[in-house]
């Protein structure tokens, strides 16, 4: 079963900056990371036959370094949280109406540093047989978007655009990729880059 490969590949090293430089040649990787906070995401898969399924959500519009951008469920570390899995889960409840027990935790890529907003992220992959009815929390999440992984495959479908940063500021030549109507990008396209990547060694 290649739910059970993955959960034994992401127990031994992982690819982690060597390929997220694929999708963020701008980032700078000499970072002080005493400064960051903690935060966790949660990747949610359900394993068809020949695909994987797994969820987005885009992030309302708010006065942040994140407004409306594309992103998995997922925030900072709460001094009530358990450990950073319990984050990821807590706030895919609070996001996406995931259930806090709802899917088996089967491991986490590689950190990624969000200079921007100084978070230190880490990304817990939970695998589910079918997904539970989500609800979308109307002041923190936009829209909820359920896609596959090939539909957003990074090593066929990386594309360059400018993208509009805060305040107006005009990032060029951005790597990404577009799905529909968006256009993921940043630490999102870090982590789906190095889950692509991992996927294609099973």
């Amino acid at each position: 079963m290649l739910d059970t490969k993955l959960k034994e590949r992401l127990k031994k090293e992982l690819p982690g900056t060597s390929v997220h430089k694929e999708f963020s040649p701008l980032r700078k990787y000499h970072l002080d990371e005493t400064k960051y906070r903690e935060s966790a995401v949660a990747i949610h898969l359900k394993f068809d036959l020949d695909d994987i399924e797994l969820i987005l959500i885009k992030r309302s519009a708010y006065n942040g370094a994140h407004s409306q951008q594309i992103a998995f469920p997922g925030g900072k570390v709460e001094l009530s949280d358990i450990n950073h899995e319990y984050t990821a889960r807590r706030e895919s409840n609070e996001e996406i109406g995931v259930p806090i027990e709802n899917g088996t935790c089967i491991g986490k890529l590689s950190p990624v540093l969000i200079p921007v907003s100084e978070f230190r992220v880490s990304p817990y992959v939970f695998v589910h047989k079918t997904f539970p009815e989500l609800i979308r929390n109307q002041r923190e999440v936009d829209e909820i978007i359920k896609c596959r992984l090939s539909d957003i495959n990074t090593q066929t479908k990386k594309i360059y655009r400018d993208v509009e940063a805060k305040s107006g500021f005009i990032l060029k030549n951005i790597p990404g990729i577009n799905y529909k109507n968006h256009f993921i990008w940043g630490a999102t396209a870090l982590m789906i880059h190095e889950l692509n990547c991992i996927i294609k060694t099973l």
